[in-house]
């Protein structure tokens, strides 16, 4: 019986040889890599004023798992051309996004140019920042489950204070090289709307970073997004942060404060946080304490504090343990714990 090969003509073979060819040089003009993380956990869940406790098997216990795929290609003359598609997904159930919201690529999905000389410029759909620079600066590196900042800044199941998403859609991100140790991150979002052809959302934050030391400045004003009604159209957030590495230990310290428009309510909040090298892992504390002016609401306060430790099996995975506790002034206490796993790829 004659093979497959000996009964196609010539011209065929030559041209699919010839196609293989090119595929493979365009593959090797640029790199592409795919990349990702998986988090699940079981937890005992208790905000404060909740009735009870739930036992869950959950996802995102230290970080909310995503995959994706990224690349760039050389341009010449010191520039590159760089992509990336990025989708949350659920670890417990296989589902894809944070929530029944999100879109397919919600964490990411942009397209720009690169520079080592002039710095990095993305079109599309971008992590904000704040978001970004709340991470920086927290113990538990922006855990939306488990990290007493971002929970209280950001999930909506803790009252959260921070409005919009940690994404923002149809948006330019810039971030640049760093300089004498400062950096700067720039980002705009457009109305798209004939109402408002102006901005919806923008972003900036400066950093310093020398060292041991690293200190970072931080602004955001939201009109579309999560938590944005009418009654409260748009909001302006103020960040500070600051920490030393004494190599014994990391100290943390921020000041995040927003302001809301149309109700003019204000809310301050103040984090001390640290993490320690033990062992093959880490011991992270931190304690935030948040409160509100007192200009149209009734006085109240929020002290959620955590402490937690990940023991790192290799450079990919490691295992935690973390206890969460959450006190409203005018609820009962709250109490969590969770014991999780975390992978990268």
């Amino acid at each position: 019986m004659k093979s497959i090969r000996a009964r196609l003509p010539k011209s065929i073979i030559a041209l699919g040889a010839m196609s293989i060819a090119t595929m493979s040089g365009a593959a090797n003009a640029g790199n592409m890599q795919l990349f990702g993380l998986l988090d699940t956990y079981v937890a005992s869940f208790k905000p404060s004023g909740a009735a009870k406790s739930v036992v869950q098997l959950d996802n995102g216990g230290e970080t909310t798992p995503f995959w994706g795929i990224a690349g760039d290609e050389d341009l010449g003359g010191g520039f590159r051309s760089i992509f990336a598609l990025e989708s949350y997904f659920k670890v417990d159930t296989g589902g894809v996004g944070r929530n029944a919201t999100d879109t397919f690529f919600g964490r990411a999905a942009y397209v720009g140019f690169s520079s080592d000389d002039y710095g990095a410029l993305r079109f599309g759909r971008n992590s904000t920042p704040m978001f970004y620079i709340i991470g920086q600066f927290d113990p538990f590196a922006a855990s939306t489950k488990l990290s007493p900042l971002t929970i209280q800044t950001y999930s909506p199941s803790f009252g959260r204070l921070i409005h919009g998403d940690t994404g923002w859609s149809n948006s330019a991100r810039y971030l640049s090289p760093t300089f004498g140790g400062v950096s700067v991150q720039l980002m705009y979002g457009l109305g798209e709307a004939a109402t408002n052809n102006g901005t919806n959302n923008a972003g900036a934050i400066v950093r310093f970073q020398r060292s041991s030391f690293n200190v970072a400045l931080g602004a955001q004003q939201v009109k579309v997004g999560p938590a944005v009604t009418a009654a409260e159209p748009s909001q302006k957030t103020f960040f500070a942060g600051a920490s030393y590495d004494f190599k014994v230990t990391k100290v943390f310290g921020t000041y995040v404060q927003t302001r809301n428009d149309g109700t003019d309510l204000r809310t301050h909040t103040y984090q001390v946080g640290a993490s320690t090298p033990i062992g093959a892992g880490k011991l992270n504390a931190s304690y935030v304490w948040t409160k509100n002016d007192q200009r149209v609401a009734a006085d109240f306060r929020r002290a959620t504090a955590a402490v937690g430790y990940s023991y790192f099996l290799s450079k990919r995975t490691d295992v935690y343990a973390n206890y969460l506790y959450d006190k409203l002034s005018n609820a009962g206490t709250g109490n969590t714990f969770g014991v999780g796993m975390r992978h990268k790829f």
